[in-house]
This record gives C-alpha cells, structure tokens and sequence, in this order.
C-alpha cells in the first residue's frame, strides 16, 4: 500500500527531534512559585471576564451616566457662599475692665474663636437673622433653578415650580457652617441655598446681625456694672459716715489718740516679769526633775550635784574593794587582814551615805526656793496683765474704729472711680470683630457636581457590570479557552480553529466571493476563511497543526478512519471537516471525505462536488466494491489528492440504511486507495449515526465551539462514545475568538511573523 506521494522518495514523515546545540541555565526554565503562578493565573482571569464582557460594562456604564444625566434635570441646584471674619480678644487692660466687669475671665485666644463659633451657630442668632430677613421685602415663592425649570422659562412654557420663602429660609439657615481657617484668629461662614442671591444675602444679614448682639450684649453688660458699682459705693459712703460718728463717741470728742507705734512703761514692765517668771519656771522644772531622779534612784545622787567627800569616799571604798578583791582567795574572810579591809570598807560605805544624804536635802531646798520664786513671779504677773489690758483694750477698739473708718473711705473712693470708668466703657461702641469678606452670590452650583457625579455614576455602572459578568462567569457552563476541553473531559485537544470574526482572518481589500483556490475557482464559504491559496494564513495554520496533531496521536499500519462529530448542532464540524482534508491533502497525503450525514448534507457544497451519487447509493447495495472503486463515488475536488463521497440522494430515511453492511466493505476498501478518510456525521447527543459509524472506524474526534458548546454536553458525548467502546481521539475548539475571552494578545507573535514574512518578500520582489 503506497501512503505518501511519489515525490517524498523516503523522507519520513516526521522528522526527528534536533536537540538544542546552546547551552542554557535551568534555572533560567525554574517554575515561578505556586503562590505567584496562582495569583497570576487570578488575575490573568479577572482581565478575561472584564475584557470578555466589555460591552456589558460599558453599556452599564453609559447607563449610569444617562440615569445621571436625567437626575440632574429635576434637581435642585445648590448655591455656597462665604464670608470671612476676624476675631479680636477684648483688651481687659482697657479702663481697667478686667477688674471692673465680675464675669470677665481670662481666656486664651482658642477658647475665645471656639466661643464665637458657638455664638454663630447659636438658635437665637438663627431667629434674630430670620425675623431680620422676614421683615424685609421679599417674594412670598422663589422660582427653582433646576435644569428643567430654566428650560421651561428659557421656551416660555408657563407654570414653572417655586419654592416658598420660608421653606427658602428654613434650609439655608440649616446648612450655616462656621470653623475655624487654620491657627488664625479667622473663621469661616458658608451658607447652602438654592438660590445664589439669597445665600449671600443670608450670610451678610446673619454677619450683621452677630456684631449688631455682641455690641449690644457688652453695652448693656457695661452699664449693669456701672449701676450696681454706683449703689455699691453709696452704701459704702452711709457705712463710713457712721463708723466716723462711733469713732468720735469712743474717743470722748476730745480728740484722743491712740498709738500702737510705741510701748508703754507698763507693757515693758510686763514684758520684764514675763521673761522672769519664764526663768522661774524653767528653773524649777529643772529642780523638780532633779529630785525625782534622785528619789527614783537611792544609789547616789545627780551628776554635778556631788560634793568633794562624797568623791573621796567614792575612791576610797573603790580602793578597798580592790585590795580585798587582790588577796580573796587566797586568804579567807576568817583572815585578820581581810577582816580589818572588811571593817574599813564598812566605814567608807557609811561616810558615803552621809555625803548622798546632805546633797539629796540640799538639792530638795533648793527645789523649794524656786517654785517659791516661781510663784511670787506669776503674782506679780497677773497684776501688772490686769493694769495693762484695761488701757489696751480701749486702744484697740479706737484702732479698730479707726480702720474701719479708713477702709470704708478707700473702698467708697475706688468703688466711684470705677463706676466711672464702667460709664465710659459702656458708651463706647468698640466691636471686636472685623468682617474680612463679604459674600458674594455664587456663579456655579457646588450640588449636583455633573461631572463627579457622572463619573461616580459611570464607575458604579461599570463596577455593576463587572458584577454580572463575574456573575455569569462563575455560572457559565460553556466552554471557551484552549486546554478547557482538556481539563474538564480529560482527551487531548487535537486543535484550535481561530475565528474569522469582522474578516480579520481575509484578505484585506477582496470580497468573499472573488476569493480563488488554487485552480482560480471560487471557493464555498467553508473555505474561504482558510485561505488556502495565501502562504500566511492564521486558518491555515490552525488546521495544519490539528492535521499535524491527528497523524501524531495514532499511527497504524492500515489508512486511519476517523468519525468527526459534535455534541450538538450548529458546532462548524462541516466546515472543520472540510479544511482538515484540504490540510491533510496539502501534506502529501491521499484524503477521501464521506459526507456521513445524509439527514443534513453538506459537505458537497462545502468543496463544491454534486451530490447525485453517493453514500446512499453504497449502503442500499447499488455499487459493488469487491474489485474497486466505482466511477463517480469519490468526486474530486479543486484541491489535488482531496477527494469527497457525498451523501447521494434518496426517500428512505437514514436509520433504515445505517446497520448496512456496506459501510464496512466501503471503509475497507477505501483504506486501500487512501491514506486518511474522515467521515462527518450527525451530531452524537440527539442522533445515533455518529455511533454507528465510530463503531467502524479507529476513532472520534469530538468538534466543540468556543462559547457554544456546554461541558456537560461535551463529556455526555464523550461518555457515549467510551461506552461503545469507541477511542475518542481527541477534540478540536472551533470559532475560538481570543478577544472575546480578554485574550486578544492570543495570536499577536503570528501577526508579528506575518508582517515580517511579507516585509521579506516585498525586499526580494523590489531588489
């Protein structure tokens, strides 16, 4: 059996693996880490989804800003405006007023900026502005400045909306803020109306109006100090009066003055005897102590109290004890030497107790003479107190007339100039706030911000749209990437088909229908997207590499017949069928195509060949294949060594011809002429004649669309498959689309390739 073209002498088929001759770093191929090759992976998905559904995004985007756009029209817009202030602390030093006003407290200047904000934002200052604004002439409504309004006055549609003046009054005295700029003594006033006059003619008013009460409440504050100072020293005055007249009734009217500057004989004299009788009585603690020792204590007498015998008599009792001490023992008492020292020292003992008994009774007369002193002292003591006092008391009452006298006079004297100084301070007019800037009326409105609130209105749409995709991402079923048919039915991917989608893969410039094979005849939508006839096509190649993928999956010895079908209807498996022969047919390689699917053909007008007689022409017996290949079963076509069985025509239906035996003798006799034979079939889930045909051939390849086809019909028809013990050879992702699936980057080193190769060839054509 002769399976490759004459021309390929023996030359394999598939050429050896070349082995790298660089040398290379493994280190430079190390796998990136699991945890950053799935974060990769994350986001790489995330990119997907968003780009996948871009057009979801962005519709739900431009929705939020047309939502946006109709909100603003009935909205009303609101106005700000500003006025500065200046604040200065009173100057207490003034008049003397820190000591005049009996609430002025010394503060700090932030205390003082804090307390006139809260003046500011206080309800009477609100109800004093109010009650000013409301009895000035204004207009009962006010007309709304919304977008739609302005538009109706703008084409003089009448019966535009207002807003009452109250209403009006109530919500820009609500909005009234007041802080403080920065560390300054400066504070701001903003004012929020809907209407741009009112709001600065709000705020001034309300400026006015708070220097208008401070004035006011310091005025009055002044003058209530300055009256109760007035009545305070009248009835200082009537209290020094009296204290005048006391003090002439105890002075006898004849001009009596008392001095306490100098003593007199008699306080000296006090003063002397009070010193004494201090000596006295220190003496004769002294004393009393010294007899209490003594009597506590009959061994002796006080230190410094002992007389020249009794010391003597101490040192020679010592000087006995000692020399009896020295000679007993040996000696004993019976001894004449230590009788005679024992009858000294009794001698010694006795004098001794003579001199302790005179200075014991010497001690205690002398105790006697100083309490006797001690009390004549304290006599003479009492007498002389009982002389002085009766002339200091009558000095001291006099003294103290006299001061009160003097203090009343000084606290009348001080209590009227300040009461004067008050008076002056009250008729001042000095405002301690300075208005820095007045307000203005706005121009631009701070509410709605358009154009914030667009762009809030497109993030939330575009965030609200990445919500629904990621939704339905989550919940789709579909498959659409490479390697998901592989992940999630567990067969090898044979091959990608990308999409012709918006003529990217065409010829730029030339319709579909003035695209020519290779025989300059038109080719049939199927083939068209391949672009058979062009050296660079991304079709092409797509399907030279699943051909290339087929013929490595399984090598038999005979010709390979593979079954191609699809889990369900509208999958491209025609067309797909169709480009793989013309691929397999560009290698060198003998192709048949049997159209299997006599319910639907199509495969004819695929690569445009009658179909008069064909495969139903076998199966109802009508050719006989026992020496060779009837005549006009297999058509050609325009592409060489690519050659097509049609359906063929007839009335009976599909399941009355499928369990034939014919299809077998037809497959065996065309694995003798041909090297690949492909039968498009039926799709497998709702239509038994893809199984039926698989049974007899060495394989299924399983046709899925990229975003069409779902995984649970894709794994029942391989189930179906692999319990008829047919081998599913593989799938092939037709109508992939990498921008749809935010992949559009997929195909760009083709591209890249592309441009160079024909950058190349314009070189050569042009030198």
């Amino acid at each position: 059996m002769k399976r490759f073209p004459e021309d390929a002498g023996d030359r394999p088929l598939y050429p050896p693996v070349l082995q790298p001759q660089t040398a290379y770093d493994p280190a430079d191929l190390a796998p990136l880490p699991p945890e950053a090759e799935e974060q990769r992976s994350f986001l790489l998905e995330y990119y997907r989804t968003v780009a996948r559904h871009r057009f979801l995004i962005i519709s739900l985007a431009l929705c939020g800003v047309l939502a946006s756009v109709i909100l603003h029209l009935t909205t009303l817009p609101v106005y700000r405006t500003r006025t500065s202030l200046e604040i200065h602390s009173l100057n207490g030093d003034f008049m003397n007023m820190r000591s005049i006003d009996p609430t002025e407290a010394p503060s700090t200047g932030e205390t003082n900026i804090q307390t006139q904000i809260k003046l500011l934002e206080s309800d009477s200052l609100m109800e004093r502005t109010g009650e000013r604004l409301t009895a000035e002439n204004h207009p009962e409504f006010v007309q709304q400045n919304d977008t739609l309004s302005r538009l109706r006055r703008l084409v003089g549609i009448p019966g535009g909306s207002t807003i009452p003046f109250n209403d009006l009054l109530n919500e820009t005295s609500k909005s009234m803020k007041v802080k403080q700029l920065g560390v300054t003594r400066l504070i701001e006033i903003t004012c929020d109306s809907w209407d741009a006059s009112f709001a600065a003619r709000f705020c001034n008013t309300l400026v006015t109006e708070y220097q208008s009460e401070d004035l006011e409440s310091r005025g009055s504050e002044a003058k209530r100090t300055s009256d109760w100072l007035m009545r305070q020293a009248s009835d200082i005055r009537q209290k020094a009066e009296d204290g005048q007249r006391r003090l002439v009734a105890a002075t006898g009217g004849d001009g009596l003055v008392l001095s306490q500057g100098t003593d007199t004989v008699g306080e000296d004299r006090l003063r002397k005897m009070q010193s004494e009788l201090v000596k006295a009585q220190a003496d004769r603690m002294e004393k009393e102590a010294q007899v209490s020792v003594v009597r506590s204590s009959p061994a002796g007498v006080p230190g410094g109290l002992e007389s020249a015998a009794y010391a003597a008599a101490q040192a020679k009792l010592a000087d006995l004890e000692a020399r009896v001490a020295a000679i007993v023992p040996p000696l004993t008492e019976a001894n004449p030497k230590v009788i005679h020292l024992r009858a000294e020292i009794k001698e010694a003992q006795d004098g001794l107790e003579k001199e302790r008994t005179a200075g014991i009774q010497r001690l205690q007369s002398e105790y006697s003479a100083a309490k006797h002193r001690e009390e004549l002292l304290e006599m003479a003591y009492n007498r002389q107190e009982s002389s002085v006092s009766s002339d200091l008391q009558k000095g001291s009452q006099v003294n103290l007339l006299r001061r009160e006298v003097e203090s009343e006079q000084q606290l009348y004297q001080t209590l009227l100039q300040r009461a004067k100084e008050a008076g002056f301070a009250s008729a001042m007019q000095a405002s301690t706030i300075r208005v820095i800037d007045e307000a203005r009326p706005p121009r631009i409105s701070i509410y709605p911000n358009r154009i914030a609130t667009g762009i809030t209105s497109f993030i939330v749409g575009a965030l609200l749209g990445a919500a629904i995709a990621f939704f339905k991402d989550r919940n789709t079923t579909v498959l659409r990437e490479p390697g998901e048919s592989k992940k999630f039915l567990h067969v090898e991917e044979l091959g990608v088909i990308p999409s012709p989608a918006k003529g990217k893969f065409l010829p730029s410039g030339r319709p579909k229908s003035q695209i020519l094979d290779i025989e300059n005849r038109p080719c049939s939508a199927e083939l068209q997207t391949a672009r058979w006839s062009d050296h660079c096509s991304l079709v092409a190649e797509a399907y030279r590499n699943a051909t290339l993928s087929i013929l490595l999956a399984n090598r038999p010895d005979q010709a390979r017949i593979y079954v191609i079908s699809s889990p369900g209807v509208g999958e491209g498996k025609t067309t797909v069928t169709s480009n793989l022969g013309v691929a397999l047919s560009k290698s060198g390689l003998r192709v048949v195509l049997i159209d299997g699917d006599m319910r639907k053909p199509s495969l004819h007008r695929a690569l445009s060949v009658p179909n008069t007689f064909g495969l139903r022409n076998v199966l109802r017996g009508e050719v006989d294949l026992s020496s060779s290949l009837p005549a006009g079963l297999c058509k050609t076509t325009a592409f060489p060594q690519l050659s097509v069985i049609p359906s063929g025509v007839g009335k009976e239906q599909a399941v009355e011809l499928l369990h034939s035996s014919k299809f077998g003798d037809l497959l065996t006799r065309l694995s003798h002429e041909f090297d690949v034979v492909l039968v498009d079939t039926p799709p497998v889930l709702h239509i038994s004649d893809a199984r039926v045909f698989a049974r007899q051939a060495h394989g299924a390849i399983l046709i899925v669309r990229s975003g069409v086809t779902t995984r649970e019909q894709a794994m029942n028809a391989r189930d179906i498959l692999e319990r008829d013990r047919v081998p599913v050879m593989g799938t092939i992702l037709n109508d992939f689309n990498p921008a749809k699936g935010g992949n559009s980057s997929y195909y760009n080193s083709y591209y890249a390739y592309q441009q160079h190769s024909e950058s190349e060839s314009d070189l050569v054509v042009n030198s």
